[in-house]
C-alpha cells in the first residue's frame, strides 16, 4: 500500500512538472509576440539599430580628427656631440672643461638644442578648416543612413500589414471552406453529393493551404529584416498593427515644384554634395599654402665645441621651394573642385528625376486608392456569406460558388494591395523629397 502511494505521489509531481513547464511555455510565447505600432517601430529603430549605432561612432571619429588638426606640432629637443670619457692627450695639454655644477660635467663636451616648427600660409586654419568640413559630412552621412533605413523599416512594415491581412483573410476562409468539407463528405456518404464535387472541395482547400503556407513564408522573410532593423530578439513574432490611411486631403494638395524644392534643400544627400564642393575648395588652399616653406626655429648650446666654453646660439631652417613647390597636389586639388561641381550638378538633375516618379506614382496609386468604395470590402464579406449559404443549401452550384470564391480572394488582394501600394508611394516620396509630407 505505502508504495501505491508513492507512486501516486510521484505521478502528481510529474503531473504538476509537465503543467507547470506548459503554463510558462505559453507564457514565453505570448511574450514571444510583440504588438507594434509604425512610431513605436521607429523609435526602437532609431534606439537599437547597430548600424546607426556605428555611424555615430564615425562622427565622433571626425570630432577626433577636429581635435588632432587643432594641434601645434611638438618642439624638438636634441643632445648630441657627448663626449663619454677624457683622452689622455686632453689632459696632458692642459686643455680641460670645468663642471657645469659641483662634479658633474667636468671636461664633457656636448650640443643641445631646442627647435619649434612653425606653420606658415596658414596651413593649421586651412587644415582645421578641412576636418570641420568632413566632420559635417559625416553628420550628414548618419542622416542619409537614416532616411535609407527609415525607408525600408516602413516598406517592411506596410508589407507585413498586408500579408498579416492577406492571412487572415485566407485563414478564415479555410475556416469556411473545411466546414463545407465536412458538410459534404458526410453527405457524400449518403450519396448526397457527387465525387467531383467533394474533390473539387478537396482541391479548393489545398489551394488555400498552399498560398497561406507562401504567404506566411514572405511573413518569415519579413520578420526576419524587422528582428534586424529593430534588433528584438531572434525569436520575438511582429504583429504589426494597422496604420492610419494616409491624410489624402494633404495628398491631393501636393505640388511637384514645392517638393523639388524641398528635396534639393532638405535632403542629406544634396547637402552632401554641396559640401563636397565646399571640402574640394577647402582642400585646394590647403594644398596652395604648401607651396610656402614651413620654418623651423630654435636656440642650440654647444658646450666647450669651439672658442667660447658655453655658446649660445639661435637659427632657422625652411626649404627652399626650388623644385618641388607642390605643383602636382595643387593640380590635383583644382581638378577636384571641377569635379566636386559636376557631380553637384548630376545630384541636382538626379533629385529632380527622383521626386518627379515618385510624384507620378503617388498620383497613379492615390488616383487607384480613390476609386475604391468604402464599402466594398464589407459587402463582399456579406456576399461571400450568402452564397455560402445558398450553396450550403443547393441554390447555387459548385462552380458559381467557386468563381466567387476565387474572385473574393483576388479582390480583398487588390484591396490590401491598392492601399499598400498608396502607403509605400507615400513613403517614396518621403524618402526623395526627405521630409514628412
Amino acid at each position: 500500500m505505502p508504495s501505491i502511494i508513492r507512486h501516486c505521489v510521484k505521478v502528481y509531481i510529474i503531473a504538476f512538472f509537465a503543467l507547470a513547464s506548459s503554463i510558462i511555455s505559453l507564457t514565453v510565447s505570448a511574450q514571444d509576440t510583440l504588438r507594434i505600432r509604425q512610431k513605436e517601430a521607429e523609435a526602437l529603430f532609431l534606439g537599437n539599430n547597430l548600424d546607426l549605432i556605428a555611424q555615430k561612432l564615425s562622427i565622433r571619429q571626425a570630432e577626433a580628427s577636429i581635435i588632432q588638426a587643432k594641434l601645434w606640432p611638438n618642439p624638438e629637443f636634441s643632445l648630441d656631440e657627448v663626449n663619454l670619457w677624457t683622452t689622455r692627450n686632453q689632459l696632458s695639454s692642459g686643455e680641460t672643461i670645468p663642471p657645469l655644477f659641483g662634479n658633474f660635467g667636468r671636461n664633457r663636451e656636448f650640443t643641445a638644442e631646442l627647435s619649434q616648427l612653425i606653420e606658415t600660409g596658414g596651413k593649421r586654419r586651412k587644415r582645421m578648416a578641412l576636418e570641420s568640413v568632413s566632420r559635417d559630412m559625416a553628420t550628414e552621412y548618419f542622416s542619409e543612413l537614416i532616411r535609407e533605413m527609415k525607408l525600408r523599416l516602413r516598406e517592411n512594415l506596410f508589407e507585413l500589414a498586408f500579408q498579416q491581412s492577406h492571412q487572415t483573410v485566407l485563414t478564415n476562409q479555410q475556416t469556411a471552406v473545411t466546414r463545407l468539407l465536412t458538410s459534404f463528405e458526410s453527405q457524400y456518404q449518403q450519396g448526397n453529393v457527387s465525387k467531383p464535387e467533394l474533390f473539387r472541395l478537396r482541391a479548393l482547400k489545398l489551394e488555400l493551404s498552399q498560398e497561406m503556407v507562401e504567404s506566411q513564408m514572405q511573413i518569415n522573410s519579413l520578420q526576419k529584416d524587422l528582428a534586424i532593423l529593430l534588433h528584438t530578439p531572434a525569436g520575438s513574432y511582429l504583429v504589426f498593427e494597422t496604420p492610419e490611411l494616409p491624410d489624402t486631403e494633404a495628398l491631393s494638395t501636393l505640388a511637384l515644384n514645392n517638393l523639388t524644392a524641398t528635396a534639393l534643400a532638405n535632403r542629406p544627400d544634396s547637402r552632401i554634395s554641396l559640401m563636397q564642393q565646399d571640402w574640394a575648395r577647402k582642400k585646394y588652399d590647403y594644398e596652395y599654402a604648401q607651396r610656402k616653406p614651413d620654418v623651423h626655429a630654435g636656440i642650440n648650446y654647444d658646450r666647450g665645441g669651439n672658442f667660447l666654453l658655453n655658446f649660445f646660439g639661435f637659427g632657422l631652417k625652411f626649404d627652399v621651394p626650388v623644385f618641388n613647390r607642390n605643383q602636382g597636389n595643387i593640380l590635383e586639388s583644382r581638378i577636384g573642385m571641377e569635379q566636386s561641381d559636376v557631380q553637384s550638378q548630376q545630384k541636382v538633375q538626379q533629385i529632380e528625376t527622383e521626386v518627379t516618379a515618385a510624384f507620378r506614382d503617388l498620383q497613379n496609386s492615390f488616383a487607384a486608392y480613390r476609386s475604391l468604395d468604402p464599402a466594398y470590402s464589407s459587402e463582399l464579406d456579406s456576399v461571400l456569406e450568402a452564397y455560402t449559404r445558398y450553396f450550403t443549401q443547393r441554390n447555387v452550384n459548385l462552380i458559381e460558388y467557386l468563381d466567387f470564391f476565387e474572385a473574393y480572394i483576388s479582390n480583398k488582394r487588390t484591396i490590401f494591395n491598392t492601399i499598400k501600394q498608396l502607403r509605400q508611394s507615400r513613403e517614396t516620396l518621403i524618402y526623395t523629397t526627405g521630409a514628412e509630407i
